[in-house]
């Protein structure tokens, strides 16, 4: 390969965690070529990664292929309830891409785009001091941050309307047992941690089994994902957090247990949300009785909202359980484009949606919705996403395992903060907190 490689594929996408992966095997192994641009070194994204360990919705009915993922983990024996080992989910996720025939491309990423009368024709992208040129009849945009989209001119949301702020940061990591007591240390210039009501972010962590511990417990708050200097600032914060925490629960709670591991990088629950021709909102989901659905939709939304404060440390936030709802496709369509798709938590929603959407089985779903619709796209020879058959899209997602009606999915919602625990009274009105 030289320094200047122009490639062809029927489907490009952007970004390999749960949706771009899922997104990819849906449609490579249709047939279609298919390449996945990843910047980390294996697919995953979050659950790999960035090291988290937990799924946050129901599991039933999403299909086939994260259904493929939980029967690997089994059979690895390293899945506890909703906990896993993320190690070996990237052996999994990238045995599912090679059987699909993905063509995979690791230490990649996506920093320019041709656009040809509202349709994307090629993407630049970068890797090894290598410029590569791909072109594409469809891409899908799982970047998590929007980074596709937002090359293309695609119109963009990011964070609280009022202040811009985005839901926070967490560099997450697992201790295990080393049988004996442990010495806590702290680096000089660190304040230590002396009580629960210090800790920045969810708590002291959770004994995931007999030897190991899962720290969710960094937050970061006030900085922007897709700045690469704040960025940076917002990786640099968490380690000196997490040194704290583990200097804090190795005198408290974990008296044995050492630091096993952390995220290779921070985990970013809100980037960009790609403006699609639908934008589902929060009013269209609180207060009701009975599921949301949707004509088109195509995947099922399940988790509770899980709107962490934007400016508070510790636990405070917004968590409340609301009926399971459909994802239109719409929302998967960036809004002026043809030939873009978007899955995972940069799809067409607000800001408290995607705090509930955003969690991986759900994006999984949402990339099994758009790999499979562009690869429909491809066999029927539109030239426009949206000129293909909702229902023969329907009946395909429903035939590799996806289950479309909201009634039939669980609600997942293990805090709900709606109720005061001591007056036991609504906290917050009909639309969320202040």
């Amino acid at each position: 390969m030289d320094a200047m490689t122009t490639l062809e594929y029927d489907i490009v996408v952007a970004g390999g965690g749960s949706a771009g992966a899922a997104a990819a095997v849906a449609a490579a192994r249709r047939g279609h070529r298919v390449l996945l641009v990843e910047e980390q070194n294996c697919l995953g994204g979050i659950s790999t990664t960035g090291g988290v360990g937990e799924w946050f919705a129901s599991l039933a009915g999403v299909g086939d292929i994260f259904q493929s993922t939980l029967q690997e983990l089994e059979r690895y024996g390293v899945r506890q309830g909703r906990f896993f080992n993320p190690e070996y989910l990237k052996i999994i996720w990238q045995r599912l891409a090679e059987q699909a025939g993905v063509q995979l491309l690791f230490h990649a990423s996506v920093i320019g785009v041709e656009t040809k009368a509202g349709a994307l024709a090629t993407i630049r992208i970068a890797s090894c001091s290598r410029e590569i040129v791909a072109t594409a009849k469809y891409f899908i945009d799982a970047t998590g941050e929007g980074d596709l989209a937002a090359l293309a001119g695609a119109e963009c949301m990011k964070g609280d309307p009022a202040t811009g702020l985005t839901l926070h940061m967490t560099l997450t990591a697992w201790l295990y047992d080393t049988g004996k007591a442990v010495t806590p240390y702290l680096p000089k210039g660190l304040a230590p941690i002396t009580c629960d009501a210090e800790l920045p972010g969810l708590g002291a962590g959770w004994l995931v089994d007999n030897q190991r511990v899962y720290l969710n417990a960094t937050k970061v708050s006030r900085h922007d994902p897709t700045d690469p200097f704040s960025l940076t600032a917002a990786e640099v914060e968490a380690r000196r957090q997490l040194a704290r925490i583990l200097h804090f629960v190795q005198r408290t709670r974990f008296p044995t247990h050492a630091l096993g591991g952390s995220g290779a990088s921070i985990g970013i629950r809100e980037g960009r949300r790609i403006v699609g021709d639908y934008v589902l909102r929060k009013e269209e989901l609180l207060g009701r009785g009975v599921p949301l659905d949707f004509p088109d939709g195509v995947a099922v939304a399940t988790s509770q909202i899980d709107f962490h404060s934007l400016t508070k440390a510790g636990s405070s936030g917004w968590r409340q359980r609301v009926e399971c709802y459909a994802l239109p496709f719409r929302c998967l369509i960036a809004k002026g484009f043809s030939n873009l798709l978007m899955a995972g938590k940069c799809i067409s929603t607000d800001q408290v949606v995607q705090s509930s959407c955003r969690m991986t089985p759900t994006c999984c779903a949402m990339g099994q919705a758009a790999g499979t619709a562009a690869a429909l796209a491809v066999e029927s020879g539109v030239t426009d996403i949206r000129q293909i058959s909702i229902p023969g899209l329907r009946a395909r997602l429903t035939a590799n395992g996806l289950e479309l009606d909201p009634g039939k999915h669980e609600a997942f919602a293990p805090h709900d903060t709606r109720l005061d625990k001591d007056a036991r009274r609504p906290r917050y009105g009909a639309l969320g907190p202040p």
